[in-house]
Parts: C-alpha cells; structure tokens; sequence
C-alpha cells in the first residue's frame, strides 16, 4: 500500500514538472510571437510615414520643375521661383506624412523654397546655414539615406524641438552633376504618435535604435541612453517571419531579459521591445495553481482507487490463491467463503465447480481408458472379416481359372490386391512403384467394365522415381475423373497416359506426373472448379476422395507450391499434373517386400 502511494506521488510529481516544463516553454514561445506580431504591426505603421517620405524625396529628384528652378538659381518672387513653390507646396501638402515634416527645403546654389509649418518657422537662411551643419557634408555625400545624426534638436527652431535631419542631392536635368540637394526634418512625433497608442505592460521597455543611437520610449518622448548589456542565448528560432532577431539579455539595470527585435524600412534603424517578466510570472502561478489543484484531485482519487482495489481485488485474489493451495493439496470440497458477488467472485465459483469436478473428470478418464481398450480389442477381432473376404476372392479366381474364366479371374484378382492395399496398412506415404501397382489394380477392374474400350499406358523416365515417396491413393481420384468426366462423355473409345518424370522450379529438382486422356476436355472456369470443390456425381468407391482432396492433401503434406494443375483443350485433351518433392521413402525395401508378398497371398 505503502509502495502504491509511492507510486502516486512520484507520477504526479513527474507529471508536474514536465507539464511546468511544457506550459513555460509555450508561454515563453507564445509571449515572443506576441510581441514579435505586435512590434511588426507597429514598424509597419512607422515604415509606411517613413515610405511617405521617400516618395517625397523622389518627387523632388525628379521632377522637371525642381531640376530648373535649381539650375537657373532665380532669385526670390521670380515667376520661376513663385510657380516651383506652387507646385512643391501642392505636393508636400498631399503627401501624407506632410504632418511628420515640419520644415522642407530645396536649396539651389544662393537661394532656396521653403514648406514649413508655423511653429517651426524662422527667417534663418537656409543656404548659408544648412552647410554649415556638421553632419551636412556626410549626409550628402552618402550613396543612401544616412541617419547617422541621430534625433537632434532643430538648429532653425529656438525651442530646439526634436527633428532627424535628411538631405538629399539633386542634380542638374541632363547630367548627374549635383545642382542643389533637398533638405527634410522629420520630426520625431513620426515616431512617438504611434507608439502612444502601443499597448506596452509597464516593465516591459520600448527602445527605437537609429544607426548607432538607442532611445527608450519613456513618458511619451523618446530618451536617448547608450545601452550596457551582454547576450546570453539567441532565441530567433521562436521567430514568425525569420526578419525578426530574438535574444535572451542580461542587463545591470533591468536584470535578465528577452528582447524582440524588429527592423524598419530606414537603413540600421531597428525597434525593440523587451518581454513583460510579471506577464510571464503571473501566468506560470496561476498555470501552478491549477495544476496543484489537479495533482491534488488525481492524488485524492488515486488514494481511493488504492482503498478500494485493495478491499476488492488483492484481499479476493490472496483469498483465491490460498483456494488454490488446498486444491493443489488435494483438497476437493467447495469453499462458498470465496464465492462474492462480482467478477472475482465468478471466478471462485468457478474454481469450486473446478474442484468438485476433478474427482468426476478423473473417473471418467478411467472410464474412458477402459472403452479404449474394449474398442481396441474389438478392431483385432475385426481383422477377421477382411481376412475371410480376401480367402472367398482367392477362392473366386482358382473357381474361374480352372473353369477357364480368365476375366473374371484377373478382376477378382485385381480387386483382393485392392481390397487388401485399402485395409492392410495405416501409413499416408508409399512409393510410387506401390502407387503404379494400385493404379493398375484399379484400372482392370475399370477396363472390363467398359469392355475394354479404355486403354493406359504408364510411362517412368527414370527407375529411380519408382523410390520416391507419394500419397497413397493419389493418381486413382485423377484416373477416375478421366473415366467417367472425360471419356465416357465422349461416347468411343479413349486412352489414358501416365508420365511420371523429373521437373525442375526454383531451381529444385521435384517429380511431376502427368495423367493425360483424349476426353471432352474442358473450359478453364471448370478446371478451377474441380480444383476447389468436389464432384460426387460419381458413384463409385473412390468418390470420396475427390480431385481437390488430392490437391488439398498434397498441399498440407508437401507445401502451397505443390499440388494439381490442369490444362485442358475442350473437345481435345485433359491432363492433370501432379507435382510433388522428390523425397526418396525411408521404409521402401520393406513396404516394396511387403507388396511383393501380398500380391503372392
């Protein structure tokens, strides 16, 4: 019991942690794709304002009006300079991240146009101060967007907002020969609106990372700090879509963390949020509570179910065993204290009829071993019946043959040699020699019944197959079928033929014997018939042994790749092939012997 309880304990403890194993391996999966689908949800909405952008930056490469009004450098109220403005104010006030650039400038070599919002105006000139910028050269010179700056505070604007600076080249209509460059500050509510509206658990940490500067997004503005922290295992298996980098962190700040990163559509710019540790506690306590509280039934249930097996089965089955020990004792009499009234107690009122039955079954074998001695004793006394029929047909063909009788002689003579073959021996195999010998038996007696109109002839390859062994009674259900099912429907005269000759399948020597008749022959359905069934349509002593027992015979005693085949041409022939081992029988001296002088009885 002891043990039992044990047991319980120990696999509901097993249970639990591999189950505690499981659930956090899943949280801690289902957590990053969370986030993972979140953060790609939000640099998408980032990377759409950013693509707004480009379009806008393209536009100003390209379009025809820009390139002149660069080349011809007009000066400020010219007709050119008025028509360029129109045109660039119409299509920076489509775009629709035109909210997210708060200051737009096109600079030709002295002057420039400028779309900028109200609050971010000033009357600084930009011609001569934007190359005075320290990042102006680096950022122009760049083969693709560089955002190397960083966040940086509006060198134009005294209230220093927050802007990430763009400049971009643009060259003359005819030639790649730089002409003027466009100037773009893209304010950093591009990035803060929609993290606004982010749902974030609060120890879980936003950080946008722009070539080489990492802000935390922090009271809704975005701080930039230099993070310190070392990776401690690459998580980016658990990722949905392969482009997201996953890795578990260890911060001095923020301890062990797991951090999922993003990328957006800007060059070296990355968004990253890091997993909500009290998210993932919260979780793996009440998972804790629920699996406690089902351990506990489980344990509750398992303590019962051990009550009650013991109360129903091992106190019964330690019963039934000492039941067992008496009868093995010799102890017979019915014991009704084992008799309950469920399955084990079926089994007691069995074990009762058992025993009070043995004493009965034992008298009875004894009852039964004296009628088998009677039944012995009575089949030696009817030995003397065949002895008695065989001394009448002997006495039958000396009458005939004195009498000059020769038919009548040779049959009777024919059937005492098979009458005695039926009766005189127990054993399945003989040799094919004795087969023949029976065969040829049979078809006398045969052949004056039809007066002679049915002929045999019998053909052995080699004297060495008169040796090898054979089910007895095997060739005469075959002859027999040939009689009666393929020559006497023909109404003349037919002949029989029986080969008996060497085959080689598999590469293993066995003997076939062909019995072949000039009958009516048959269809190919009817040869597979008399393989499967019997056909007791004749009425003569070897009906019984039909020409599917043959085949089913030999079958059971050789193997399935022996047996009968037939192939047959209607109105023309039908042979039907026996193929068997070529196994020399061991007794064959003896039962050729014994032939030889039965046959001189």
């Amino acid at each position: 019991m002891i043990f039992t309880l044990s047991a319980i304990l120990g696999m509901c403890l097993l249970i639990s942690l591999f189950s505690y194993y499981i659930f956090r391996h899943y949280l801690q999966n289902t957590l990053i794709q969370s986030t993972e689908t979140s953060l790609r949800l939000l640099s998408e909405s980032m990377d759409n304002s950013i693509d707004e952008v480009y379009r806008l930056v393209r536009y100003c490469q390209t379009d025809s009006n820009i390139a002149n009004y660069i080349e011809h450098n007009p000066n400020p109220g010219s007709v050119l300079s008025v028509s360029t403005y129109d045109s660039f104010y119409e299509e920076c006030s489509r775009n629709s991240s035109y909210n997210y650039m708060p200051r737009i400038a096109i600079v030709s070599q002295e002057h420039y146009l400028q779309v900028v919002t109200a609050t971010y105006s000033s009357t600084a000139d930009l011609a001569t101060l934007i190359p005075e910028l320290p990042y102006y050269e680096e950022l122009l010179t760049a083969d693709d967007y560089d955002f190397s700056p960083g966040i940086v505070s509006d060198p134009f604007h005294r209230a220093g907002r927050k802007v990430l600076p763009v400049i971009r080249p643009i060259t003359y209509q005819y030639n790649n020969r730089q002409a003027g460059y466009l100037f773009i500050e893209i304010s950093a509510d591009l990035f803060t609106i929609p993290l606004k509206d982010y749902s974030c658990p609060s120890d879980s940490f936003l950080y946008l990372s722009i070539a080489g500067h990492t802000y935390i997004y922090e009271n809704g503005g975005l701080q930039e700090f230099t993070p310190e922290y070392s990776i401690l295992d690459d998580l980016s298996a658990y990722s949905l879509t392969g482009t997201t980098h996953i890795s578990k962190i260890h911060s001095s700040a923020k301890g062990e963390q797991i951090l999922v990163t993003t990328p957006l559509d800007m060059p070296d710019c990355y968004l990253s949020q890091s997993i909500s540790h009290a998210e993932r506690t919260n979780q793996a306590v009440l998972f804790m509570g629920i699996l406690a509280c089902i351990l506990i039934g489980i344990l509750s249930i398992g303590i019962l179910l051990m009550i009650l097996m013991n109360r129903m089965i091992t106190v019964p089955v330690s019963k039934l065993q000492t039941r067992m020990v008496r009868i093995a004792g010799g102890d017979f009499s019915r014991d009704p204290s084992v008799e309950w009234e469920h399955e084990l107690g079926d089994i007691g009122r069995g074990i009762n009829d058992l025993s009070e039955n043995v004493s009965e079954l034992m008298e009875k074998r004894l009852e039964d071993e004296k009628q088998k001695q009677d039944l012995e004793y009575k089949m030696l006394q009817s030995q003397i019946n065949p002895h008695f029929l065989y001394n009448t047909l002997n006495s039958i063909k000396w009458m005939a043959t004195i009498q000059g009788a020769t038919g009548i002689s040779e049959m009777t003579t024919s059937l005492s040699r098979l009458l005695k073959s039926i009766s005189k021996g127990t054993s399945l195999l003989i040799d094919i020699r004795e087969e023949l010998s029976l065969l040829e038996n049979y078809f006398t007696i045969q052949s004056y019944r039809y007066g002679g109109t049915i002929t045999m002839d019998i053909q052995v390859d080699n004297e060495s197959l008169y040796n090898s062994e054979i089910i007895k009674f095997t060739l005469q259900p075959l002859v027999e079928n040939a009689i009666f099912h393929g020559i006497e429907p023909k109404g003349c005269a037919g002949h029989i033929r029986i080969h008996v000759g060497y085959e080689t399948s598999d590469n293993t020597e066995k003997i076939r014997i062909d019995v072949t008749d000039d009958g009516v022959g048959m269809t190919a359905d009817k040869a597979a018939q008399v393989l499967r069934s019997n056909d007791d349509s004749s009425a003569d002593f070897f009906r019984e042994i039909g020409v599917s027992n043959v085949h089913k015979r030999l079958q059971y005693q050789f193997g399935a790749e022996y047996g009968i085949t037939i192939e047959s041409k209607e109105g023309e022939y039908t042979t039907m092939s026996i193929h068997i081992p070529n196994i020399p029988l061991h007794n064959n001296e003896t039962v050729s012997s014994e032939t030889i002088s039965s046959e001189n009885t």
